[in-house]
């Protein structure tokens, strides 16, 4: 009597990458395969299993029911592999020629380029900053697919693949130019709601900062203008009577620069919290361990 053939572990692995990125391409991309080849992988295991694993969605696939509760048991057991795995690469700082990618917004790269270009001078190492993207189901996806190395954001994931630990606390401050004619060295509630405002556009939120940080129900202000960068911000808010809103990171850097006043806002507001976030599989990874360490010591300098 023949035996079944054993099931080929490579398989749950082409599994894994397939629900985790939602696509036979992506999938093959992560694990340097051909589509077909990743096709073919989840073709055997539906073989071996007697159930459909995926169902076509757009451009993507969906897992079924079968597959997310597969995908669920092997998850973590798959996750401790690779760690081990990932643990067992040499990395020597002092060697390597390497270049990390982080995803960070306009106020950390600002607060950490010259500490990381100061620290890095002798080193050919790089640590590359890009914009943290509008998703955070994007920036997930670029983790989980070792496009970028960690990323530095105010969201906390929590799903099973990640970790993450809060690495900074900041808050929000007001700005008005030095030379205003109505607000000198405090600002009312009153005043706050009757000057016309700057608003800076966080892409990821219909909110305001103010809006998005506090638990009070704002008044509708006026608005001067609208910015995504914060330096702009700035500088609108030096050449204008308007108000801005800005982190104490940012108007600690440049409110003297750019001829500002610093006040506390009329209201309160909760604490931005900052979170280095990286993939669980890393963990143990002697070149993303560098990284994290490395960055933190330079943030720990603010």
């Amino acid at each position: 009597m023949s035996q079944e053939k054993p099931l080929d572990l490579n398989l749950l692995r082409v599994f894994s990458i397939v629900c985790k990125t939602a696509s036979f391409s992506r999938a093959a991309e992560e694990l340097n395969l051909t589509q077909s080849s990743v096709s073919n992988a989840i073709a055997r295991l539906k073989l071996s299993i007697g159930e459909e694993l995926f169902i076509r969605v757009g451009r993507g696939v969906k897992p079924t029911s079968v597959a997310l509760n597969l995908y669920q048991q092997l998850e973590q057991p798959l996750l401790a592999i690779e760690q081990v795995v990932s643990g067992l690469h040499l990395f020597d700082p002092k060697q390597s020629k390497r270049s990390f990618y982080v995803y960070a917004n306009e106020t950390i790269i600002q607060l950490l380029q010259t500490r990381v270009d100061e620290y890095l001078c002798d080193s050919a190492i790089d640590i590359v900053f890009r914009e943290t993207p509008i998703g955070e189901e994007q920036i997930q996806m670029d983790l989980q697919l070792e496009k970028v190395d960690l990323a530095l954001d105010i969201t906390q994931p929590h799903l099973a693949s990640f970790a993450s630990t809060k690495v900074m606390q900041d808050r929000l401050n007001c700005v008005v130019r030095k030379q205003h004619p109505r607000i000198q060295g405090s600002l009312s509630t009153e005043q706050y709601f009757a000057e016309k405002h700057i608003i800076h556009n966080m892409r990821r939120s219909n909110l305001s900062m103010a809006d998005l940080m506090t638990k009070e129900v704002l008044p509708k202000r006026e608005m001067y203008g609208e910015q995504s960068s914060l330096l702009n911000m700035l500088a609108t808010a030096a050449k204008s009577d308007a108000i801005a809103v800005a982190t104490q990171s940012y108007t600690d850097a440049y409110a003297e620069l750019f001829g500002l006043q610093v006040l506390p806002l009329p209201f309160v507001t909760e604490p931005i919290d900052l979170y280095m976030v990286w993939c669980k599989k890393l963990q143990h990874n002697a070149a993303n361990l560098w990284l994290r360490e490395t960055l933190l010591s330079l943030i720990e300098l603010s």
